[in-house]
């Protein structure tokens, strides 16, 4: 089941990324730029200055591949083809973790068919300019390991030890999986028997060791390059600003087109003069003077990023189909609570908060791609059960009239 559909899943993206000249596309993320600068200068700067808008485990993984394969076609190339695989990974993992977690194998099979075919967000699905296929992939492992060591109770034992560097390895690949842990030792320090509580206590304290040991070095790197202790990354006030105040969106393109430094030349040389932080800092306190002057404002974008979060209206012909699927995991998980309570658990937590920050910023459907894979599965969960209870009635009645006839 995983080798059909990762190939099915890998050759769909090469064929979708051939098709959209995904291959011959050299527009730059953020973290590309960051990488190009590594390769071209040594330095880890963006906008000009040192920069910490980033963590660095996909700048540099980039940069070691455009210092192997150049800057140009090839690397995007090789580039493309890669977040292809990771992409297609996730799609050939998901039904293995679904027969695992006991969901059954008509499940498996639906659901690592939907996942196959569908796409959430095309450039961060095939491009590789951003974190999100390798960001779904650990939330997928992360989730997986947790479930075995509560169903074995190996935490009670022997932790592996790679769980607590995997923990880290994850804060550091995007610290936005920062709550998510968070919410899932506290959980567990609530659910674990009284007994075993010590020792619980013990392991969420490895955890975050763990993630300490990937985020201290990054931290003391930033207070020597930017003069601040950044353990996670400086963006968040240019991106409330940027999401919040006149004129503004909900949604992310007019937003980054028009204000955004990496688009707006004049806000990139206001960065340059000042430094990134105190940039960050200047923009962070302009947003919160608009929110508290026009709370209504800020309250009508947050209530439209909360509804496109969860139904995305972009592109507007797939509105339908994709209010049907959040719908349909709704219900989904509703089941899972029922039938699997510790993998509904941990759904439910990451839906509760992973994006609790996207709401106040601008919406794009990259930031909800990293657990789309979990929307998949509930929803396949609701429509396996509905086949199921329809089968049955009819059966039922079939063999209801073979008994009166």
């Amino acid at each position: 089941m995983f080798v059909v559909f990762f190939v099915l899943a890998f050759l769909i993206r090469l064929l979708i990324a051939w098709k959209s000249r995904m291959f011959s596309m050299l527009t730059r993320s953020e973290m590309e730029g960051i990488a190009l600068n590594v390769v071209g200068s040594g330095d880890y700067d963006l906008f000009g200055v040192p920069t910490a808008y980033g963590t660095p485990v996909l700048p540099l993984y980039l940069a070691g591949l455009f210092s192997i394969f150049g800057t140009g076609l090839l690397a995007e190339i090789v580039k493309v083809t890669v977040t292809c695989a990771v992409s297609a990974l996730r799609c050939g993992l998901l039904p293995v973790f679904a027969l695992e977690v006991g969901l059954g194998p008509r499940v498996a099979a639906l659901v690592g068919s939907i996942s196959v075919l569908y796409i959430g967000a095309l450039y961060t699905e095939v491009n590789g300019g951003v974190d999100g296929p390798w960001l779904a992939v650990v939330l997928l492992i992360l989730i997986w390991a947790i479930v075995r060591m509560w169903r074995d109770g190996s935490w009670q034992t022997r932790t592996p030890w790679w769980f607590f560097a995997f923990c880290g390895f994850s804060a550091l690949l995007n610290p936005n999986l920062l709550p998510v842990m968070g919410a899932f030792l506290l959980a567990g320090a609530v659910a674990c028997p009284a007994e075993a509580r010590r020792r619980y206590l013990r392991q969420a304290a490895l955890v975050a060791l763990g993630i300490l040991v990937f985020l201290v070095p990054w931290g003391i790197r930033n207070y020597l390059s930017v003069g601040a202790p950044i353990m996670t990354r400086s963006n968040f006030g240019i991106e409330f600003w940027v999401s919040n105040g006149p004129g503004r969106t909900f949604d992310h393109p007019y937003n980054y087109e028009t204000y955004h430094p990496s688009m707006s030349q004049t806000e990139a040389a206001k960065l340059a003069d000042v430094g990134e932080v105190e940039y960050s800092r200047m923009r962070l306190a302009d947003g919160i003077d608009w929110v508290r002057a026009n709370p209504g404002g800020f309250l009508r974008l947050t209530a439209q990023r909360f509804a496109a979060w969860w139904f995305p209206p972009h592109p507007p012909i797939f509105l339908a189909p994709k209010i049907v699927l959040t719908l349909l995991a709704f219900t989904g998980l509703w089941l899972m609570f029922q039938r699997q309570p510790l993998v509904a658990w941990l759904f439910l937590l990451t839906w509760l908060t992973f994006p609790d920050v996207y709401y106040i910023v601008h919406w794009t459907s990259r930031y909800r791609y990293p657990m789309d894979w979990q929307i998949l599965l509930c929803a396949s969960v609701a429509l396996v059960a509905g086949y199921e209870a329809v089968a049955g009635r009819r059966g039922h009645e079939a063999a209801g009239e073979a008994a009166h006839a």
